[in-house]
């Protein structure tokens, strides 16, 4: 059974407490803010730096297909390597915001404006949603 809500509007994954206890503990600090000047100054990073751990990618990728299912080292490194790619476009974009308003730190909110000005509005309101759901839950 997938764990992951759909885009259809099943509200009622997200109700489910349960769901949010299966979010990998790397990604609980994902709320956190980072500093526009220090993405900036960072040194090139290593191939193996720029990307999501795979084992984490695997993981998330599973969860999405039947318990039987398989998938191929090439699409976890695939996907390893779109995912990574889009969490950077959209963090570059929030980061050239903060520092057009002479701001050093980017937030959930300039991520999420980012997303809507590259495109991904149809992301934004679902990822509110979600993010106000998680909040909750981890407050408790």
């Amino acid at each position: 059974m997938n764990n992951i809500p759909d885009s259809q509007g099943d509200e009622s994954a997200y109700q489910d407490a349960s769901y949010y206890g299966t979010i990998d503990s790397s990604l609980a600090d994902a709320d956190a803010d980072y500093s526009a000047a220090d993405i900036e100054q960072r040194s090139p990073l290593r191939e193996q730096d720029r990307f999501l751990p795979i084992a984490n990618v695997s993981k998330i990728m599973k969860r999405a297909i039947p318990s039987n299912g398989k998938v191929a080292k090439d699409a976890k490194e695939c996907v390893q390597e779109c995912v990574s790619e889009f969490i950077s476009f959209i963090t570059s974009e929030a980061a050239e915001r903060c520092q057009n308003e002479k701001r050093k730190t980017i937030n959930g909110e300039d991520l999420l404006w980012a997303m809507n000005a590259l495109g991904f509005e149809n992301y934004v309101e679902p990822l509110k949603t979600f993010l106000v759901k998680y909040r909750d839950v981890s407050s408790c």
